[in-house]
């Protein structure tokens, strides 16, 4: 391994620290602080990229180094946090759920891994697991507010979401949204962290699907949604 490889999958590595002390967290039920452990787990995801693109440090050992973090913070870890803090009270029933999230995560990830569908360089089949871990990190934060059933519906919604072929931007320079958009995601979700309530959780879930749409317009223009229909092969799941 080079050492310009070094810093990228180290930050990798801190992925996964995180996505386990979030795990313990939750255990010793300090569920908000899991949440905020998790998140900090999904900014070094987002940054381990732009690090290796940056350096020119882009390898197949990172790109597994990558999944394999995502399938620990952001599969497994959120899966135990949300039965924790809510789906405990269903017994074994919360338990299918969650492991339903785990595995619909899993899925998610093998099929990003082999996907190399034309449409799949422009946009993302299916929710990415790491904006999947966000939504059960919200429901977490407003679990008071919310019945258990609704906590469990969503978590199942997300995990379908994450095997579907919603289309979710992927923000790349001169094929997809601005970078500008994602970064008001994240300050909406920041802010939601910092004040969880109905307000600033209806903002940031707003302003997701400002994105989907403002993402199938820009697909639609670019033809990519006219080929999808035109082509057999692309009416498949990737």
């Amino acid at each position: 391994m080079k050492p310009k490889h070094l810093v990228p999958n180290a930050v990798t590595l801190g992925n996964i620290a995180f996505g386990f002390l979030g795990m313990v967290a939750a255990a010793e039920g300090r569920f908000e602080r899991a949440c905020v452990l998790l998140f900090i787990g999904a900014l070094c995801d987002l940054l381990d990229g732009k690090l290796a693109r940056w350096l020119d440090a882009s390898s197949q050992f990172g790109m597994e180094l990558d999944s394999l973090s995502d399938m620990v913070s952001f599969g497994i870890a959120p899966a135990v946090l949300v039965y924790l803090a809510v789906l405990k009270d269903w017994g074994w029933l919360g338990a299918v759920i969650a492991v339903g999230y785990v595995l619909c995560g899993a899925l998610r990830l093998a099929r990003y891994n082999v996907d190399n569908k034309p449409i799949s360089q422009v946009t993302f089949l299916g929710c990415p697991i790491p904006i999947a871990c966000g939504y059960i990190i919200s429901m977490v934060m407003v679990r008071h507010s919310m019945p258990v059933w609704g906590v469990a519906a969503g978590t199942c919604w997300v995990a379908f979401c994450m095997v579907s072929t919603l289309k979710v931007p992927k923000f790349r320079r001169g094929t997809g949204l601005p970078s500008a958009m994602l970064m008001v995601g994240l300050v909406t979700f920041i802010v939601f962290l910092a004040r969880p309530d109905a307000i600033t959780w209806h903002v940031w879930n707003g302003w997701n699907v400002v994105m989907i749409v403002s993402n199938y317009i820009v697909l639609g223009r670019q033809g990519h949604l006219a080929r999808r229909r035109e082509d057999p092969e692309l009416t498949r799941a990737a």
